[in-house]
């Protein structure tokens, strides 16, 4: 997969480059009220090529960064699933220590080290 991705981006750039230097033809453009002349057509469009490439490492980026946030959450919710089973049976050795400390009778108050 990673060979097939290099190769689709080596011949992305190749058409790229043909299309840049096949096309010198001047032209007039503008855009947002910026107006550009002699602008090659090609040149035009590795300035789009640019733009197109800029907005989808901005997308690679945001989605890294919600994916890491993502997985933050999800270890941060098992940690508190964690220590709630751990106070969960803690408590659970606590109410039987109470249970079998009834059932055997009080410590006596002389020695403390007796349960």
């Amino acid at each position: 997969m990673v060979v097939l991705g290099l190769l689709l981006v080596a011949l992305s750039g190749l058409l790229a480059a043909g299309v840049a230097l096949s096309n010198t033809d001047p032209i007039a453009a503008s855009a947002f009220g910026v107006s550009l002349t002699n602008v090659s057509v090609g040149g035009l469009f590795l300035a789009g090529a640019a733009t197109g490439l800029v907005f989808g490492l901005g997308l690679a980026v945001a989605a890294s960064g919600a994916g890491r946030r993502r997985a933050k959450r999800r270890a941060l919710k098992q940690q508190v699933s964690a220590e709630r089973d751990r106070r969960e049976s803690l408590a659970q050795e606590n109410a039987q220590l109470h249970e079998q400390l009834e059932r055997t009778g009080s410590p006596r108050h002389g020695n403390p080290d007796q349960v």
